[in-house]
């Protein structure tokens, strides 16, 4: 906990210091992040994960992919010409410059040229708490250290708790100096919508500090706030007003069903990209990966009805759990906190893995009595969910 000008905020120190030799472990290895994985379980609702194939098979993007682009076979390296294929549709669809998009092998390895690039070590980075957990890590193992504002806890309606953007505390945050602020949004895990207009004044106020405003879920939140749409438009209009401290992260991991495949991108201003690029390895990306995310992206029907059952579906699910008396955090996503880590067990007793919320010593943790399950998109693994839920409830 730091303590600065008489007041108190939340803070973790960097991992380590830097100036280590080879063969000395200057990390705690208690804190890598490490997903886990549980295959003895009938159904896995525990990594936010779509529980449905993707559009286009692996076997179809590879035949495609050798017909539109022969010059590339598995024995040669990744030719980019997908990669380029591929950022050309996203910016067409985005509606800015090829120039403005950055294709990386998922969020997480392009959060990690983030953080390498525009922060040094013993700097802070700025993440609101609870919040993405990861993106702790990548800070406090960089020797970056992490300031944590926390978020508002909002009670009213006991079974619909909330938290609330604490905007003030951010910026009391960022005016202690942060290299980087990272913004969920939706937030991970409490589901917390972020008023946009925060954002357009943040990125305003701090223009040093470059804000990473990660929209992995925004599909679902677009579509609650308006069923027309399946992206948040506003942050992408800032980077196409040219707004040059401002990183959006989108990925291809949740309503493309393209997990596995670890492809990700990140809209910016054309120098923030160039940058990045000429910090990332020359064959970061497996061709087969892009292949699936380019042949997948020319599927818009297929997103659109993963996000629409999974918002039918979280919404059946939020109304049982409530006739039974269970609170709820959240909706603007495709998975819940439901409060009661004794029920959480009970889930996994059934067959049914699900995340407890328990972070690491030392972070801030209100929401420490509840667990995160992912809403299935499809029919049959709902009504599996529903039919245990119906037992363990009882």
């Amino acid at each position: 906990m730091s303590q600065e000008n008489g007041a108190a905020m939340p803070s973790l120190p960097p991992l380590y210091q830097p100036g280590h030799l080879p063969g000395g472990l200057k990390v705690d290895p208690g804190w890598a992040y490490v997903p886990p994985v549980r295959p003895d379980f009938r159904l896995n609702l525990d990594r936010e994960e779509t529980t449905c194939p993707p559009a286009v098979s692996l076997d179809e993007a590879d035949r495609r992919r050798r017909a539109d682009f022969p010059i590339q076979q598995s024995n040669r390296y990744p030719s980019k010409l997908i990669e380029a294929a591929l950022a050309g549709r996203i910016a067409a669809g985005a509606g800015v410059d090829r120039a403005n998009v950055l294709v990386g092998n998922g969020i997480m390895s392009l959060l990690t040229y983030v953080y390498e690039v525009y922060s040094r070590p013993g700097e802070y980075v700025t993440v609101p708490t609870p919040g993405f957990w990861p993106a702790y890590t990548y800070a406090m193992q960089r020797a970056r250290g992490v300031w944590m504002p926390m978020y508002l806890a909002d009670g009213a309606d006991p079974l619909r708790p909330r938290f609330i953007f604490p905007l003030e505390q951010v910026r009391e945050a960022l005016s202690r100096g942060s290299a980087i602020c990272y913004l969920c949004n939706p937030n991970n895990p409490t589901g917390t919508l972020i008023p946009f207009e925060h954002l357009a004044a943040l990125v305003n106020e701090f223009p040093r500090t470059l804000f990473v405003w990660d929209e992995a879920y925004g599909p679902f939140a677009a579509y609650r706030l308006d069923p027309r749409l399946f992206e948040l438009p506003q942050a992408v209009e800032l980077v196409r007003q040219g707004c040059p401290n401002l990183v959006v992260t989108r990925t291809f991991s949740k309503v493309h069903a393209l997990a596995n495949h670890r492809v990700g991108y990140l809209v910016s201003h054309p120098n923030n990209v160039e940058t990045l690029r000429a910090h990332m390895g020359p064959y970061d990306m497996s061709e087969l990966s892009l292949a699936m995310a380019y042949y997948n992206y020319q599927e818009p029907d297929f997103v659109q009805r993963v996000v629409r059952t999974v918002v039918e579906h979280m919404d059946t699910y939020q109304a049982f759990l409530h006739q039974r008396g269970v609170p709820t955090y959240g909706g603007y996503r495709n998975s819940l906190l439901v409060e009661g880590l004794e029920l959480g067990r009970r889930y996994e007793r059934e067959g049914i893995a699900v995340r407890s919320m328990v972070y690491q010593a030392g972070i801030p943790n209100p929401i420490a009595s509840t667990f995160r399950i992912t809403m299935p998109a499809d029919r049959e693994n709902f009504e599996f969910l529903m039919s245990v839920t119906e037992g363990v409830t009882a």
